[in-house]
């Protein structure tokens, strides 16, 4: 095949998928990251396809699991230039942001992270697990040693289950 059969082809190739895709089409998900996405539709691969969501404070962030489908929007009405996401069917993470307070569902990671005004949910329930291990009270005696091995125990428990699931 010449030089020119090879750009004809590809320009009929161009030319069918813009017939077949229409303003709103749904695509496989080939590569995300946190604010763009690449997705294929047939034999074609759009790059950095935007989120729907902004990650701005205020936004809405949902990425998408690689070889998940979703729903595109083009917004350039048909040239293609200005796509973005607006549905997807697995998503692998979602995070809000709004007026200061984040709330992060990892799906990869399997946790929640929560902050607010700057402190984390995290933080705080390490800070709590701190201060019971280190309780002591005033006796007639003077002040207590610190809890028992049991209580030590049950709240290093307690600091291993939180972990497992806050970020």
């Amino acid at each position: 095949m010449s030089r020119i059969d090879d750009i004809k082809e590809s320009i009929q190739q161009i030319a069918r998928i813009n017939q077949q895709l229409g303003i709103v089409f749904t695509a496989e998900v080939v590569s995300a990251n946190d604010a763009t996405a690449d997705v294929r539709f047939g034999d074609f691969i759009f790059t950095e396809v935007k989120l729907f969501s902004i990650e701005a404070a205020g936004g809405l962030l949902v990425k998408p699991k690689v070889g998940s489908m979703v729903t595109v929007l083009d917004l350039s009405e048909g040239k293609y230039r200005d796509l973005v996401i607006i549905k997807c069917d697995t998503p692998e993470q979602v995070k809000m942001e709004f007026n200061g307070l984040t709330l992060d569902i990892d799906g990869v990671n399997g946790k929640i992270g929560m902050k607010a005004s700057g402190i984390s949910l995290l933080d705080l329930m390490n800070s709590i697990a701190a201060i019971i291990k280190g309780l002591t009270v005033s006796t007639p005696a003077g002040p207590s040693g610190t809890p028992l091995p049991t209580t030590l125990q049950a709240v290093t428990q307690f600091e291993t289950d939180f972990k497992q699931i806050l970020k």
